[in-house]
């Protein structure tokens, strides 16, 4: 008498793990494939905040002049200047927001220590006033800044700038007068940064601000709203 021999069962595992390992095997060159791209196309951006598209940047012309202009010193009062590439030296008087600080020492631009320019956060508005009048100063965020490092920990530290800084700005000057204040020294006569080319330096610092009370937050909500043209930027000390 034979023994009838068993029928072979059929394997499904083996057809499934068939047809997964090749599509393990198309998901993960795509995914790879896709990876190196948006690696590729991070490398083109700039670190920090991004830029707005066509924002204009520092050209090689006004790089010469802010050499030339730091090594001659020539100052131009701000209500004699004219529509042109020109220096001058004042007190951040106000600005139409700020990033925190005590009365009188607000700080209207910041920015981490070897941090690009576009990493900063700074109001949109910013009055810098001499013995002659007052100019505003635009697109802070986006100038070349040299202030005194402000070290917050054993390997924390940032620049700023504060309301009360004496500082030197290199700058295109458009002529704006505005303001009706009978003191000729009160009223606004242009602006400088509006093409986006902008040096500021501190030049003396009466005191170092204490450190504001809750860290530096997003440019949206720390600043306000800037003013119109017809109408100067509320003074928060002189």
């Amino acid at each position: 008498m034979t023994v009838e021999e068993a029928a072979p069962t059929f394997e499904w595992s083996y057809v499934v793990l068939a047809v997964l390992i090749p599509v393990a095997i198309l998901v993960y060159m795509l995914g790879n494939f896709r990876a190196k791209r948006l690696g590729s196309a991070r490398n083109l951006e700039p670190k920090g905040r991004r830029m707005p598209k066509g924002a204009i940047k520092t050209d090689p012309q006004f790089s010469g002049f802010v050499g030339r202009a730091l090594e001659r010193g020539l100052l131009t009062p701000i209500a004699g200047a004219e529509a042109q590439p020109i220096m001058i030296r004042g007190v951040i008087t106000s600005a139409d927001g700020n990033l925190g600080g005590p009365p009188g020492r607000e700080c209207v631009w910041r920015n981490r220590s070897g941090a690009p320019r576009d990493a900063a956060v700074a109001a949109e508005i910013v009055v810098v006033a001499d013995s002659t009048g007052r100019a505003t100063l635009e697109n802070l965020e986006r100038a070349e800044v040299i202030a005194p490092e402000e070290k917050a920990g054993p390997r924390v530290a940032s620049t700023g700038l504060y309301i009360g800084d004496e500082v030197e700005v290199i700058g295109r000057f458009k002529p704006e007068r505005f303001g009706n204040d009978p003191d000729p020294a009160k009223l606004v006569y242009g602006s400088l940064g509006g093409d986006g080319n902008l040096y500021v330096r501190v030049h003396s610092r009466p005191n170092p601000p204490a450190p504001a009370e809750t860290p530096v937050r997003a440019a949206a909500e720390a600043l306000s709203s800037p003013p119109s043209p017809a109408q100067a930027p509320q003074e928060t000390t002189e």
